[in-house]
């Protein structure tokens, strides 16, 4: 008990007056601005959820025969395009799953692009994509003897342009550089064969009737010539940590509602189960494969050159999520940094005066408010609230220790209905719930766990971390797109993100 009393005495005498004001913070007028805002943003999520369903209830029933049929008999030719650099451990899968799309054999081809760079630097006895490649060219031989597989593999030193040749010294691997190669090499063959290009990742697993409803979209409309289509990336769920399943459950949620309604605005395009036709793609000269993200950048350039908006369709496809904090900052701060990028550009062609001067500006400020701005708002809401819960916390402390020499005015039934506050402000209740409905609502993407036992102890272990200590984190998930608007304006970040950066991957069943 005297010890209680000292601390009450020191608290009382020698603490700064700020102290006193941070325990009444989680009280204050600023915690009712940032809650209206919150109920805004709650609101636009609603309201964009309930508008976004709409689009999904339609009609996703579809039948080669009902394509043929469109097509008159001459089903548009597809050729499949995977970037693949460090991917030994899921190329295999990706490329066998890939071949049973649905779709005929002789109207597709798959294309693994591999970079020459990996073999050069690889230690003795390691497996890499290009070895693993010759197992899934020899295994696809035998089971899908119609279909064509080819692995592609990057030179150490092609100068990355469309069209382009190689230099004689080592240029830097992006995957825009990756898929500029293969259209350049390849180019004779796709302006004889192809009518769309799709573009996939190493760790996708696409819709096995996705070629079908690109191919009737474009044949019942064929002003529709670039496609980009959902990706939920959370099938790794049960091998990532707890902060990394909140994630991948959330950027589902945003791939299913959201992305719709963005691309109502923005000419999004985001780089996997992606489609283009082959004209629209030449037009442009293919990638800029200075981008750190040539996938939005590849949209702004298609919308500005050739007017063609991206399409929206309903049909999801699944990925990896990165599996830890670290990469989940890593990746999400280059996706940033890439678009600050393209509003540079922009910003750039308004200088010059290049180009609809109209439309650029309204490009620019809707990747502000799309990028930046949200950001920001998101970031500072987080913070605000990580204060909140640990001014509360601490409130809560004070009060159990019964230091009345603080707060004479505290009555039995205020200290009960304080402590009551702060259970509740640590307990992401409202949170937990989220996630379990969203775990039941993209359950059938996500890998089977190892057993059922297994299954039980890491979801309730996910329920507890994300209950009590992910509130206190939850500010890292706006972080890196705040932090690389902090360096992109102190020009810090520079050529080091310029490379083609593979998120690690979680080994997956075969």
């Amino acid at each position: 008990m005297n010890i209680l009393v000292l601390i009450s005495t020191y608290l009382q005498y020698y603490m700064p007056v700020w102290f006193y004001g941070f325990l009444n913070f989680a009280s204050s007028s600023w915690v009712k601005f940032i809650g209206a805002i919150a109920v805004l943003l709650l609101a636009r999520t609603i309201i964009v959820f309930c508008r976004s369903q709409r689009r999904w209830q339609r009609d996703r029933l579809i039948s080669l025969e009902e394509v043929k049929t469109l097509s008159k008999g001459k089903l548009p030719f597809f050729s499949i395009l995977v970037p693949a650099r460090n991917e030994a451990e899921v190329v295999s899968a990706t490329a066998h799953i890939l071949a049973e799309l649905n779709y005929p054999e002789d109207r597709l081809e798959i294309i693994i692009i591999t970079d020459e760079k990996e073999t050069l630097n690889a230690k003795e006895g390691e497996i890499t994509t290009q070895l693993a490649m010759v197992s899934v060219i020899s295994s696809l031989k035998e089971s899908h003897p119609n279909l064509r597989v080819i692995h592609m593999d990057v030179p150490y030193d092609f100068d990355g342009e469309f069209g382009g040749k190689r230099v004689g010294k080592e240029i830097k691997s992006t995957k825009g550089r990756a898929l500029n190669w293969t259209l350049t090499e390849m180019r004779d063959h796709f302006e004889k064969e192809t009518d769309f290009f799709a573009f996939f990742d190493t760790d996708d697993h696409p819709d096995k009737n996705c070629l079908l409803h690109i191919a009737k979209s474009n044949l019942l409309n064929p002003k529709n010539k670039a496609f980009q289509l959902p990706v939920y990336q959370c099938r790794n769920f049960w091998d990532v940590s707890a902060f990394s399943k909140v994630v991948c459950l959330s950027q589902s949620f945003t791939h299913e509602n959201f992305l719709p309604w963005i691309m109502t605005w923005l000419p999004f395009l985001g780089g996997t189960n992606l489609f283009i036709e082959k004209n629209i793609l030449m037009e442009v000269k293919g990638f800029n494969y200075h981008s750190i993200t040539e996938d939005l950048d590849l949209g702004v350039t298609i919308f500005l050159q050739t007017h063609v908006w991206p399409t929206f369709l309903p049909v999801p496809s699944s990925e990896q999520t990165p599996p830890t904090m670290k990469t989940y900052y890593r990746q999400r701060k280059r996706w940033s940094l890439g678009q600050l990028e393209v509003m540079n550009n922009l910003k750039e062609m308004m200088r010059k005066k290049e180009g609809d001067l109209v439309v650029i500006k309204d490009l620019y400020r809707k990747l502000c408010f799309y990028g930046p701005i949200e950001s920001t708002l998101f970031f500072f809401l987080t913070v605000f609230s990580f204060v909140i819960i640990v001014s509360r916390l601490v409130r809560g402390i004070v009060l159990l220790m019964t230091l009345q020499s603080l707060a004479v005015y505290f009555s039995p039934s205020f200290t009960i209905r304080e402590t009551l506050y702060t259970m509740a402000s640590i307990v992401g209740l409202p949170m937990v719930l989220f996630s379990m409905f969203l775990l039941f609502r993209y359950h059938k993407f996500i890998e089977k766990p190892k057993s059922n036992r297994f299954a039980f102890v890491e979801l309730t272990k996910f329920m507890i971390i994300e209950g009590l200590f992910i509130p206190l984190v939850l500010f890292v998930y706006p972080l890196p797109f705040f932090m690389a608007l902090v360096e992109h304006s102190l020009g810090v970040y520079k050529k080091k993100e310029l490379v083609w950066v593979k998120t690690p991957r979680t080994k997956e069943g075969n």
